[in-house]
């Protein structure tokens, strides 16, 4: 791709879910095009319901947090937000939309959150982001989602890091799956005082994010499936603490979870926002998470974007592996595991020389998910 200004569309779900992890996961890729000095607009554009108004009640409310949060982050003229509502264009007037469309040169459809209008496919280059490998792959092949419709861009990128190899479950499909990582606007991530000491090990998750598919006569799962490989390191950890933002568990599963020595903290109340999002990770010693069962199983190659703003801001991460220890060095400030063993071996070595593994995870993100480096190869490979 030309290297000169571009006019850039960003597509997310900032405005229909409200996630402080949702707004990093998407404002990050308008900030990075922005300060690499680029035309850019975040587009929210999917023909859903903001959760506010699902009986059909107005959504003031979610296009005046949208509003509130790109002047937060000082991009309070660049978003466009159309309301599916009351058919109306937020954040520009329809003029100005239709200028924007017309002028643009690329169009990210992130999640694949954007519906795909006429003047949208009017736009030069048009990429589908996939950031759920697998999940993504086999909605198309069942034909959950239309094959027709992926069809519709010119590229398809994917967080699948290993989705090329020849051990990668994903389905095959007319689509030639460029690989991609979260991008991270490192200026936005210092690193703030000591993790060490008292802070917790966290985690941030959702116990069960829907019914698992089916493909290939067998069924693909959620984080439930995997997380009983982590379950009793707190009880094995000695002089540490685990602190786990979920939600939508049932009295069972709680119950279960904290007798184990986690300590559950409602998502809404701890990461509700992404200021509270920041902070949680700001007052965390290090992650530790588990994988989608499919990812694994699939051997997708998936990496966390949040993992990535943990690294960022110099907190290390024990995550499991999905096939990403082939293409990110795991062993300091990263650790991989596939059971209990290695996760708890390395909490102990985080514990031992928190500062090395802290230096080593700024340096893992400043190498592999700085938004220079990883936007800048999108535009290379279009």
């Amino acid at each position: 791709m030309r290297s000169e200004k571009l006019t850039v569309l960003v597509g997310g779900y900032i405005g229909l879910l409200h996630s402080g992890g949702i707004v990093w996961d998407y404002i990050q890729y308008l900030l990075g095009f922005l300060e690499m000095g680029h035309d850019v607009y975040y587009l929210e554009d999917t023909m859903c319901y903001p959760v506010c108004c699902s009986t059909g009640d107005d959504s003031y409310s979610t296009i005046q947090r949208l509003k509130t949060i790109m002047e937060e982050f000082g991009v309070g003229d660049r978003w466009i937000y159309r309301d599916e509502v009351t058919k109306n264009i937020y954040g520009k007037s329809e003029e100005e939309y239709i200028t924007i469309c017309r002028k643009a040169d690329i169009l990210i459809n992130v999640s694949w959150a954007n519906v795909m209008r006429d003047e949208y496919l009017r736009i030069p280059v048009r990429i589908l982001l996939d950031s759920d490998p697998m999940f993504t792959q086999i909605q198309i092949h069942t034909k959950q989602e239309s094959l027709e419709n992926a069809s519709l861009y010119t590229h398809h990128f994917s967080f699948g890091e290993n989705i090329n190899s020849p051990d990668c479950l994903v389905p095959t499909s007319p689509f030639s799956w460029i690989v991609t990582r979260q991008p991270v606007c490192l200026d936005y991530w210092p690193i703030k005082e000591s993790g060490d000491g008292k802070k917790p090990y966290t985690t941030v998750m959702n116990w069960n994010a829907g019914k698992p598919l089916e493909y290939d006569g067998r069924e693909w799962g959620q984080k439930n499936l995997t997380f009983p490989i982590i379950l009793d390191v707190p009880a094995d950890a000695q002089r540490e603490t685990f602190t786990m933002a979920v939600n939508k568990l049932c009295e069972d599963d709680h119950s279960r979870l904290t007798k184990a020595g986690w300590q559950i903290v409602l998502p809404d109340v701890v990461i509700g926002n992404h200021q509270r999002y920041q902070s949680f990770i700001n007052d965390s010693k290090a992650e530790i998470s588990v994988a989608k069962e499919t990812y694994v199983k699939a051997n997708t190659g998936w990496f966390s974007g949040r993992s990535a703003c943990y690294l960022a801001a110099g907190r290390p991460v024990i995550t499991q592996d999905t096939c990403w220890s082939r293409y990110y060095p795991a062993g300091n400030g990263l650790f991989s595991f596939v059971n209990k063993s290695e996760a708890l071996d390395a909490v102990r070595e985080i514990s031992a020389d928190w500062k090395h593994h802290s230096k080593s995870a700024r340096e893992i993100a400043e190498s592999f998910f700085d938004h220079r480096k990883v936007l800048g190869d999108m535009l290379k490979a279009i």
